[in-house]
């Protein structure tokens, strides 16, 4: 089914399109932070979004021409349960002149919506990926963004950029559970003071070595999601906060 949508600046025309489709993986770096948002990139951007950690920030250049924007969802389980969430998708110029707003639902399927827009001049453009609000529960799910036709994509952040940002810790070592500033000189302080070091190990599997006081971990990165033991991918040791 597509909707006709109100006309944008620039004379844009949005058509939206819902469909269900197979779930799809790829990977790519996404950004917790709305004022810095990650380059999309070529082919599929996949990645998890969920209530606690927050949304997902992408930028790319659309237009001139015909620019198709499609993202898929696919809800996580409740203890090995299929639960249904809805999935909040917000595009907008970086002006924020015009906003466009659609909700995707899913339970056991993938489902999505297609965006396609015509644009008269290169447009800066931001996609926000808004899990389900509120709860105590862990709501949200596995999602994948393409962009195809006039789209124009930065360089991908490198690995040392990536890790730069502010975790929390969710698990405590050496008595230390305040908040860590990741530097990009690879140095990290704690909220509390206590100084320590990372160092990128493996860039192809993005494991990066953490050292402070007496600690020393091996740990992986999911760009908007933080640091993870690399042997239980769930596992989150230092969550992203900005």
């Amino acid at each position: 089914m597509s909707v006709r949508c109100a006309a944008l600046p620039l004379r844009s025309i949005l058509l939206i399109a819902l469909a269900t489709l197979p779930a799809l993986s790829a990977a790519a770096a996404q950004s917790l932070d709305p004022r810095s948002p990650a380059p999309l990139q070529p082919g599929n951007n996949s990645g998890t979004v969920d209530n606690f950690v927050g949304s997902n920030y992408f930028t790319l250049t659309g237009g001139p021409g015909s620019v198709v924007i499609t993202v898929s969802y696919n809800s996580m389980s409740l203890l090995g349960n299929a639960q249904r969430s809805a999935l909040n998708i917000e595009l907008t110029d970086d002006k924020r002149s015009w906003t466009e707003r659609r909700t995707i639902s899913s339970m056991k399927q993938s489902s999505s919506t297609t965006m396609t827009g015509n644009l008269k001049v290169p447009t800066r453009l931001i996609l926000s990926i808004i899990p389900p609000s509120g709860g105590l529960v862990r709501m949200g799910g596995d999602y994948t963004v393409t962009a195809t036709g006039a789209a124009k994509f930065d360089l991908p952040l490198s690995p040392t950029q990536l890790i730069v940002g502010t975790y929390t810790p969710m698990s405590v070592h050496d008595n230390e559970d305040s908040a860590a500033r990741f530097s990009p000189d690879g140095t990290l302080e704690f909220a509390s003071g206590t100084r320590g070091r990372w160092k990128l190990f493996d860039a192809s599997s993005m494991l990066y070595t953490v050292q402070f006081a007496q600690t020393r971990l091996s740990l992986k990165l999911i760009p908007g999601r933080g640091l993870v033991d690399p042997h239980d991918l769930t596992a989150i040791v230092f969550q992203r906060t900005h």
